[in-house]
């Protein structure tokens, strides 16, 4: 839950105008994605803080045998069995990213957690594969690789006789490539910066990352690190006054602390602009106010030691790029790295900046009591952790800091030490510090997310798209994003734009309308159907019904629902209103149970406009989503929808006609009927033999026709087929056209005809007069014979068809068009979509449409996301890409056998039957021993020795005076004018 921020500032963000000049320099935190000690997630994470926990592990001596301790260290008794733990370290899924089996067991564990950190957190800016998030940037660094010259050293080593495996192994994984590898395998077109400055990589990384946005150099940044340590979980060893942890605790700030516990980590944000995050609905957890990046240059006792000048300097810059003072500061995640000297000096630093009394106002506090101290990845662990307190106002506890150190000293200062989990009321502004060995200092001020205004409610039906690289992780990502929506509280609206919006468009995919009812949305994420399209995108046809298919009420969800069909409907009920009272609107939107409706259109004066105008009103509203159909073809009264789609009739000159052909049919064969027989061409010529009455209006299919004629002797026809058990149906419509009765029709439909402007069709229209391409403009006999002849809409749909896989479309009320299409025998379409809901179920127009869309989209056509959501959506948190994670490693080589027998231990100086030092063991420190002399061999000293020194020197008459002791015989030089020769000769 995001608390609401109060601040001190004047100039706080306001989402309400995010373009305000004052907030050009701020960052949002759009997302987060991690992996330390104890937490495998973000959530994870959060849960470890807050909960007081600490996600370093103690092992047991099986354990670190196991793992390969040898036994002489277990032995020692600095040696510490404590590490931090990463589960399933070793275990990768490289589809997603392009990568095959053997490549990705090269490419070092630092590199391939951190894509996969990477790739999670774009998903949770709502943003999946840098979908709408321009230009992403990825500023990131890693620690020295310990699996390459471990595990595939010898591919490593091969420069000379084998560089192109050399060369691979190199690339991934050597740390300068980590950024360069995210910005490849997610295709990201921004700046990518390795960034190396030791323990604050990461945060310098942040630093670069915001400072890339506000020049414009990208418009999304990736910011973090990663550092492993491979093989983990082997312990440490402790060394006293050194910088690692006695006891395996790290006591940040405690007068009991002796240092860290070297860990590990992957972690990034991704960050934006706070006006293009607020813009685009993104998630906002955190504001970056400021930052800075110094170094301690010369003013330190040494490389490895800390400048408190040069860390107060680092956050007094951050300060001030951020506009603030340091009464704002209510929290400081420090670099806490729980050595005397350390934390010291952090506190003297921060002391020179917030000042030497109190009453407190800021708490302190570090990550590293909680997961040690991540090396490279240590930055955007506290970042991190800051960003979440922000995000749900409370601060989780410093681990194991009571007592506080005395050496700090903390009383009556500025500061207090969270040492318990608390509420973050107030103001909530932060810093967070993290400095490098080597100098480089890093401070990053933050803030919380801005107030922003409930998004406006939508509630009508969405289209939910899922889409993933695999069909076995497309079933995975249904269910976890069924068990989404049913189990957290999010708006459907939201959740659609999201996923359409939001994740980038894989081969295999699915498609659900949801509603808001949890049960019924997740079941419809579960059962929806899924495909893989083929390389091009199927032929869209786009059929439109005739004359029986109207009701009332057909348009009734969509006029409200949908703008494009709302505006059609209207520019056409205004063409058509020939000033008799009866509007067409009403007839369109009416209840379903409307009598007066339901009478008035079965009148073709009515119905055949009502008709008419809601199948363009479809066919427009399509086109709004970015379906174009690329054929059209109508039944009857259809070709006039058919003519002004494809650009054949303007839409005044097709309402003309239509009104003159409606009109004409209400009065001339207004007592008529339309019967549908199921039966051959050939076999209802036969029969109509013996009903001169009746005519042949429609060719359907191989057994599909239409007779039209009189009521009276439609009747007779219906009831002669009835006895033979043949099953008829009478089309909703009272008239009979394509009959003998619409003759009186003609004269009057060929004058309006001969007064309107047709055009050469746009877009292939296949004519039902015909059954072929309709390749000229359609002049007055066009028309006039259209009305008057049979309806050859088989041939005409099989026209439209084509020979490639095509996709057919009813755009209009009713599926009847759909059955047809099923029952033809040479050319079927690859699927047929209805885009109205049943007759008996008129409600959910937009659900029946999106659902015709959506098939659309798994057949690998197109939606335009603009249209189908309305403005002010946010992205949310979903279900990400379900990822195959399995062991991809290359083991290191088998160890060598001991350099020295143990036999030979002795002559090499090792007592007590010790094994000589494994020289490929990492975790050796030089030991001093103090040791008795060695005992003397006095056989050794016997003989005549020569001892030299200046005449009458004391020391010399001590050595010969030992020598002498021991039994030896000394001698000295005897001097001969001016030289000296040896008294006696020295034997042995």
């Amino acid at each position: 839950m995001i608390t609401e921020p109060t601040s001190s500032r004047g100039h706080m963000p306001n989402a309400s105008q995010p373009d305000t000049p004052a907030d050009d320099d701020l960052i949002a935190v759009t997302a987060l994605d991690c992996r330390f000690p104890g937490a495998p997630d973000t959530a994870a994470y959060w849960d470890l803080l807050v909960g007081g926990r600490s996600g370093l592990t103690r092992h047991s001596e099986r354990e670190l045998a196991d793992s390969g301790v040898p036994a002489r260290l277990l032995a020692n008794p600095a040696h510490v069995p404590v590490s931090g733990i990463i589960d399933e370290q070793d275990h990768f899924d490289p589809d997603p990213f392009g990568l095959t089996d053997a490549e990705a067991a090269v490419m070092d564990p630092q590199q391939r957690l951190f894509l996969e950190a990477c790739l999670r957190a774009l998903e949770s800016a709502g943003h999946g594969g840098g979908a709408g998030a321009g230009a992403v940037g990825v500023f990131a660094g890693a620690a020295h690789s310990d699996y390459l010259p471990r595990n595939p050293a010898a591919r490593y080593a091969a420069s000379a006789t084998a560089p192109a495996g050399s060369l691979q192994a190199a690339l991934a994984g050597v740390a300068d490539y980590l950024p360069l590898h995210v910005a490849h395998r997610l295709a990201l077109p921004g700046p990518a910066v390795a960034v190396g400055t030791a323990c604050s990589t990461s945060l310098v990384a942040v630093h670069l990352a915001a400072q890339s946005l506000l020049a414009g150099e990208c418009d999304t940044a990736l910011a973090g690190g990663s550092s492993l340590i491979v093989p983990q979980g082997r312990g440490y060893l402790h060394v006293p006054d050194g910088i690692f942890s006695a006891d395996g605790h790290v006591r940040t700030f405690c007068a009991e602390g002796t240092g860290i516990v070297h860990s590990q980590g992957v972690g990034v944000a991704v960050l934006r602009r706070l006006r293009d995050a607020l813009a685009d609905g993104d998630p906002v957890l955190a504001v970056l106010h400021g930052s800075a990046v110094n170094n301690d240059g010369g003013d330190r006792t040494g490389f490895t030691a800390p400048s408190p000048r040069g860390q107060a300097r680092v956050v007094n810059e951050a300060l001030a790029v951020a506009g603030l003072t340091p009464r704002d500061i209510t929290y400081v995640e420090a670099h806490g790295t729980a050595t005397r000297l350390g934390d010291v000096v952090e506190v003297a630093a921060l002391r020179r900046v917030f000042g030497d009394t109190g009453p407190a106002w800021c708490a302190l506090g570090s990550v590293k009591s909680n997961i040690g101290h991540a090396n490279s990845a240590a930055g955007i662990a506290g970042f991190a952790k800051t960003v979440l307190a922000l995000h749900h106002g409370v601060l989780p506890p410093t681990l194991d800091a009571l007592p506080l150190s005395p050496d700090l000293p903390l009383d009556d200062s500025p500061f207090t030490v969270v040492h318990e989990t608390t509420d973050w009321t107030g103001p909530r502004y932060a810093g967070v510090s993290s400095f490098g060995i080597g100098g480089t200092n890093c401070h990053v001020v933050l803030g919380s997310a801005p107030v922003r205004p409930e998004p406006p409610a939508d509630p009508r039906p969405q289209l939910a798209l899922l889409s993933t690289h695999r069909d076995d992780a497309l079933t995975r990502l249904a269910e976890a994003t069924a068990t989404a929506l049913r189990t957290t509280a999010v708006a459907s609206a939201d959740a659609a734009h999201t996923l359409h919006t939001g994740r980038a468009t894989l081969p295999y995919r699915a498609a659900a309308v949801i509603t808001g009812q949890r049960e019924a949305d997740s079941r419809a994420l579960r059962t929806a159907p899924r495909r893989r399209p083929g390389p091009t995108p199927p032929r869209i046809v786009l059929a439109f019904p005739g004359g029986g298919a109207q009701y009332p009420g057909m348009g009734r969800d969509l006029c409200a629902e949908e703008a494009e069909f709302a505006r059609t409907v209207r520019e056409c009920a205004d063409l058509f209103d020939d000033g008799t009272g009866t509007d067409l609107t009403e007839l369109i939107t009416a209840e379903p149970s409307d009598d007066r409706a339901r009478r008035l259109l079965r009148d073709p004066a009515h119905g055949l406009p009502a008709l008419f105008t809601v199948s363009l009103a479809t066919a427009r509203t399509l086109r709004s989503w970015g379906v174009a159909p690329d054929a059209v073809v109508g039944h009857s009264l259809g070709e006039y929808v058919a003519a002004v789609v494809a650009g054949a009739l303007s839409l005044p000159d097709a309402v003309k006609l239509v009104a003159v052909r409606s009109r004409g049919m209400s009065r001339a064969a207004g007592g008529g009927a339309m019967l549908t027989v199921p039966l051959a061409e050939r076999q209802v010529l036969a029969l109509l033999t013996e009903h001169p009455e009746l005519d042949l209006a429609a060719v359907n299919g191989p057994r599909s026709c239409v007779v039209s004629g009189p009521s009276r002797a439609v009747s007779e026809l219906e009831r002669i087929l009835t006895a033979r058990g043949e099953r008829t149906v009478r089309l909703s419509l009272d008239a009979a056209a394509h009959s003998r009765l619409v003759d009186p029709v003609l004269p009057e439909l060929r004058a309006a005809a001969e007064s309107v402007r047709p055009g050469v069709p746009g877009v292939p229209l296949a004519t039902t007069l015909t059954g072929k391409l309709l390749d000229t403009a359609p002049d007055a006999d066009h028309w006039v014979a259209h009305l008057r002849s049979t309806v050859r809409f088989s041939d005409a749909l099989a026209t439209a068809l084509g020979d490639g896989p095509a996709v057919l479309v009813q755009a209009g009320p009713g599926s009847g068009l759909l059955q047809l299409a099923r029952g033809q025998r040479d050319r079927r379409p690859l699927a047929t979509l209805a885009t109205f809901p049943d007759r008996d179920e008129p409600s959910g127009g937009r659900a029946a449409l999106l659902a015709a869309a959506g098939e659309l989209w798994t057949y690998g056509v197109s939606l335009d996301a603009a249209v189908l959501h309305r403005p002010g959506r946010r992205r949310i948190a979903l279900p990400g890409l379900p990822l195959a994670r399995r062991g991809l490693w290359i083991d290191p080589p088998a160890a060598a056998g001991p350099a020295v027998a143990a036999g030979a231990a002795d002559d090499q100086g090792y007592r007590g039957g010790q094994a000589a030092p494994d020289e490929s063991e990492p975790l050796q420190l030089p030991v001093w021993r103090r040791t008795p002399p060695v005992e003397t061999d006095r056989s050794a000293l016997r003989g005549r020795w020569l001892v030299d020194g200046p005449p009458g020197s004391p020391s010399a008459d001590r050595v010969r005076t030992a020598l002498a002791a021991a039994g030896a015989r000394p001698s000295r030089w005897r001097r001969r004018h001016g030289t000296r020769t040896p008294r006696a000769r020295a034997s042995s």
